[in-house]
């Protein structure tokens, strides 16, 4: 290409992939991926120049304006200043790349200088970042590619915790829509305890805790909940303390402590949706390869990760137990099943209680079916795991089959088998709330 009188029409533009935005272009705005033609240079033009130029200095200016002469990302650099220019600056960013190219040209370094890296020797209010090129995604063609796509993978991954955290947008200092997510908060409150409240702008340093701090805080928070099991309070204050670390983008073995710790505690009140989120998170924290309870928590969603699992992990016992609980739910082995449940490892338990009632249905039709005309309750209560004969009773009327026999000591099986097929289709469609 050369540059003339006449500026470069908009739609010739280079693909480019979504990394190498000009350095000079400080607002990013992410657009649409389209399918950008290929730049094709028009035929060289002669360069306008004044009257007193020797003829060797018109041919020098003439090769060094001559685009198919350029390195490449010479040719991309001009590309990005006309795709960042304003309309109504787009002579005077002509200008200035003419000069350039020609004072890089008389240099000797017009063939050397590594563009991409270059800053527009120009006033800001001439290129602001309109950033209207079309940008495309391509594998890395050098060091230099690798390192902005790694860079920009890690961008992501901060913008997708923060999303994941409830925050919401737009974000005055971090665009987690794109790859500027470079801002990060450093702390400096104090308190100890603080209410989740969602960010709708950006986060106040003197409002976010630093580590020292937070480690302070997750002391009182389990103090505070081995003595007083308020979950409402409890589940606040870890979304707080899960916010905080993520504006400060702190990533180590202490962020994994705080998602299993709630993680174990949302299990025990049967909140799914908060689990569900905390175990999301804690598989990025893992596989980032930041040390934790990874069997433990591998077992508690062995279903969803049945192909990813390695053969260490099904040597785990947490693990090998989760697989045998799966595989009795699929082989319709009660038995086994329900003295898994008895001895579930860590949270296992509290993991099959949320489904459990409907196995214990699912078991009890099977033996209504199996045993006429009675069945008696203590088998009843030790083959389903009851605990007490009153949680067995109550399980029983909530189905509809207490329906008993000899002084209450038997069941009805022929009429509670009625009650309990009935109740079985509320199990067919299970809804679980929160956020997943």
């Amino acid at each position: 290409m050369q540059l003339g009188l006449t500026p470069i029409p908009n739609n010739l533009y280079i693909s480019r992939p979504v990394t190498s935005i000009p350095p000079w272009s400080k607002k990013k705005v992410v657009e649409p991926e389209v399918t950008a033609p290929v730049y094709q240079a028009p035929p060289p033009q002669p360069v306008p120049t004044p009257a007193t130029k020797t003829a060797e200095e018109k041919n020098n200016e003439k090769n060094a304006m001559a685009s198919e002469s350029w390195p490449p990302s010479l040719q991309q650099y001009v590309q990005d200043v006309f795709a960042n220019c304003l309309p109504n600056k787009r002579d005077q960013a002509e200008l200035q790349l003419r000069n350039l190219i020609l004072e890089t040209h008389q240099a000797g370094t017009l063939m050397t200088t590594d563009w991409s890296e270059m800053d527009l020797p120009s006033k800001k209010n001439v290129l602001l970042a309109k950033n209207n090129q079309l940008q495309q995604k391509r594998q890395p063609t050098s060091e230099e590619e690798a390192k902005r796509l790694r860079r920009a993978r890690r961008f992501e991954e901060d913008a997708a915790l923060f999303k994941a955290e409830n925050i919401s947008t737009p974000m005055q200092l971090m665009q987690l829509d794109g790859n500027d997510f470079n801002y990060t908060v450093v702390g400096t409150s104090k308190k100890l305890e603080k209410q989740y409240l969602r960010l709708t702008s950006a986060p106040d340093p003197a409002t976010v805790r630093p580590l020292s701090i937070l480690k302070q805080t997750l002391e009182l928070l389990k103090d505070k909940w081995r003595t007083e099991q308020n979950y409402t309070y409890i589940c606040d204050q870890f979304k707080s303390m899960r916010q905080d670390l993520t504006i400060q983008r702190i990533k180590n073995e202490f962020t994994v402590q705080v998602y299993e710790i709630h993680a174990r505690i949302a299990l025990e009140k049967g909140d799914l949706g908060e689990y569900n989120q905390c175990q999301t998170q804690l598989k990025g924290l893992y596989n980032s390869g930041i040390p934790g309870h990874v069997m433990e928590f591998t077992a508690y969603h062995v279903n969803a990760t049945m192909a990813e699992l390695t053969v260490e992990q099904k040597e785990n016992e947490f693990v090998q137990h989760a697989l045998n609980v799966r595989s009795s739910l699929a082989t319709g082995n009660f038995h086994r099943f329900f003295i898994l449940y008895r001895n579930a490892p860590n949270m296992g338990g509290y993991l099959i209680d949320q489904f459990c009632e409907r196995e214990r249905v699912r078991a009890l039709i099977v033996l209504c079916k199996a045993c006429r005309p009675d069945l008696p309750l203590d088998f009843i209560q030790n083959e389903l795991s009851f605990e007490t004969n009153e949680e067995l009773l109550k399980f029983l009327g909530q189905q509809n089959a207490k329906i008993l026999k000899e002084d209450g000591r038997l069941l009805d099986t022929r009429l509670a088998l009625v009650g309990l097929t009935e109740s079985l289709k509320k199990y067919k469609k299970i809804d679980i709330k929160g956020q997943v």
